[in-house]
């Protein structure tokens, strides 16, 4: 019985250290990447500019945290983070074509 309870207690504290190393990654580095991000998203598509919400260190930081976070078992959504996650690539890719790069609405349609 005392190996289970030295089991749960480690699982517990590993589980806290990853969650708490996810929401320090975000805050620390990246606070676009704490939220789901549709709504930001919808906010972007209807025309107005939010900087870094979808830069490549936002991408960084979303992802390590998603992987934490599910790793400590917290329960995330499936759709907004993959949104968020989807529309950074979508932007950080565009950088590298002209046609996109230098045209905002361009860089909306993707």
């Amino acid at each position: 019985a005392s190996e289970q309870v030295v089991s749960y207690a480690a699982y517990t504290f590993i589980a806290c250290l990853q969650a708490g190393y996810a929401a320090w990654l975000c805050k620390a580095f990246a606070p676009y990447a704490v939220a789901s991000g549709i709504g930001e998203i919808k906010v972007i598509l209807s025309g107005f500019v939010m900087k870094r919400f979808l830069g490549g260190w936002t991408l960084l930081i979303k992802c390590l945290g998603l992987v934490l976070a599910v790793g400590s078992g917290l329960s995330i959504g499936k759709e907004g983070p993959f949104i968020h996650v989807c529309c950074c690539v979508a932007n950080v890719v565009s950088r590298f074509f002209n046609k996109y790069a230098t045209n905002e609405a361009r860089k909306r349609e993707l």
